[in-house]
């Protein structure tokens, strides 16, 4: 398949998702509905940003950045309820009844750009901005294999680049911070093109899941520890975030060193991921790390 007709189906598929979430979240502002909901604006906000070439400026940039506020306002709501999670468990009374009025708060906000998106008919607009049925002209030759074996190279060498500093042992919150963003880019846009690299992808993608994961707890522990002094601070849930905040960092840095710290695994994976595998992966080898599948393929 050429990139334009791959990249058009794959932000509309992405699309659908997303407003399959927001009907969700109208209807149900939960903390699943809420998480569910970043995914699908972060999934579809890569189709964009990894196929951009494929799609009209304009109308991106607009998509871009009604997005951007509604993630801002379900990000709101989202690290209120992480916070709620230990405050709760700590039994915080006062701070608990302070988290939630302000997660009803931010809820009200959030719900209200999720319906004025809906109102506007958002899906369908989107939908006809994506395909406008004529493909750039520099793309009309070009396979989208191709043009994933030259797109994930390019996000995984800011992978390894921005994980190498996030994982050294003095690594600043903000190193932290953009490898986190560097790694749902490089997740997103593999789990995008997965196709064309067979089983070996998923084990792939779950290895960058876990980096993700460690990260995201982190982060949380920052944003809780944050959200509790702005609220009149509690000495017993701050003790408990910095001891778990530092016990995810060293599991981190422990997988990090394991599973990407090595150069030859930086080179085995830009390997990888720059040549299509020349048989299908048998069923014995999804288990095996992505070195073992890029020295088979």
């Amino acid at each position: 398949m050429e990139t334009y007709p791959f990249a058009v189906a794959q932000a509309t598929r992405l699309l659908e998702r997303l407003a399959f979430q927001i009907n969700g979240a109208v209807h149900s502002p939960d903390t699943g509905a809420i998480h569910d909901l970043r995914v699908a604006i972060r999934r579809f906000s890569q189709v964009l940003s990894a196929c951009k070439a494929c799609f009209p400026a304009r109308p991106v940039r607009k998509m871009r950045r009604r997005l951007k506020l509604i993630m801002v306002l379900a990000g709101e709501v989202r690290d209120t309820d992480i916070a709620l999670h230990f405050v709760t468990a700590a039994g915080a009374g006062s701070l608990e009844a302070k988290l939630r009025a302000r997660r009803k708060t931010a809820a009200k906000s959030l719900l209200g750009a999720l319906k004025h998106w809906t109102a506007r008919k958002s899906v369908s607009k989107w939908r006809s901005a994506l395909d406008s049925g004529i493909p750039p002209r520099e793309l009309r030759p070009s396979k989208a294999e191709a043009f994933a074996h030259r797109e994930l190279p390019r996000l995984a060498a800011r992978f390894f680049r921005e994980g190498a500093r996030a994982a050294a042992p003095q690594a600043s919150a903000g190193e932290q911070h953009r490898f986190r963003l560097a790694a749902k880019k490089f997740r997103y846009t593999l789990e995008l093109f997965a196709g064309f690299y067979g089983p070996a992808a998923a084990h792939w993608t779950a290895q960058v899941r876990e980096l993700q994961s460690l990260l995201g707890a982190i982060n949380d522990c920052r944003t809780v520890r944050d959200l509790v002094d702005s609220l009149g601070g509690n000495p017993k849930i701050e003790a408990s975030l910095k001891k778990r905040q530092r016990r995810k960092g060293l599991e981190f840095r422990r997988a990090w060193t394991a599973q990407f710290g090595a150069p030859a695994e930086r080179k085995q994976w830009m390997q990888a991921l720059s040549h299509p595998p020349r048989k299908p992966v048998t069923r014995s080898s999804m288990a095996q790390p992505p070195h073992d599948v890029a020295l088979q393929a």
